[in-house]
């Protein structure tokens, strides 16, 4: 993504909180976290990701965008809290387990939520799916994933969902 003058504002917000994040992490611990590089590379329905062995968190400029003090006070926390988590207890830890609820609660203050809010970009092309009860749009991801034998189930009816017709320009 090339930046211009409106998303590299929004960057230094987030470089800016994260910092704030860790600062408290580093005080809270009375120890020294490695930083983090960040950036706005994140695609699809995720606000965020944490690449633990890069040390890299990757941001959704698309829902930083909806709602930026929502997005600097819920999602980079969340991100960060599973940077902290690692360097303290390396992958032997579930992601969302114990350890990354306790930093969220006692060092942000945050309420931990594995979920966010934010509205997700209308996929370009979408496959239609059925179940006995309704209708179902995949993803092209999804889709290709279905066609190579993963199988999806309804949450409402518990059928499996099957391929009803091509793709379709949304």
């Amino acid at each position: 993504m090339s930046l211009n003058s409106e998303s590299l504002i929004a960057l230094n917000a987030v470089i800016e909180e994260m910092n704030r994040c860790f600062d408290k992490a580093d005080h809270f611990f009375n120890h020294h976290f490695k930083r983090s590089i960040c950036n706005f590379k994140q695609r699809g329905r995720a606000a965020g990701t944490a690449h633990l062995q890069k040390n890299e968190m990757r941001f959704n400029y698309f829902m930083y965008s909806q709602s930026p003090t929502e997005f600097l006070d819920t999602v980079v926390p969340h991100e960060v809290a599973h940077i902290i988590v690692f360097q303290i207890y390396g992958s032997t830890v579930r992601p969302h387990g114990k350890e990354w609820q306790a930093v969220m609660l006692k060092v942000f203050g945050v309420q931990p939520s594995r979920t966010h809010t934010f509205d997700v970009p209308t996929p370009k092309v979408s496959y239609e799916y059925i179940c006995k009860c309704s209708k179902h749009q995949f993803t092209q991801h999804r889709h290709n994933r279905a066609q190579k034998g993963t199988e999806y189930i309804c949450k409402t009816c518990k059928s499996r969902l099957e391929f009803k017709s091509p793709s379709v320009q949304c």
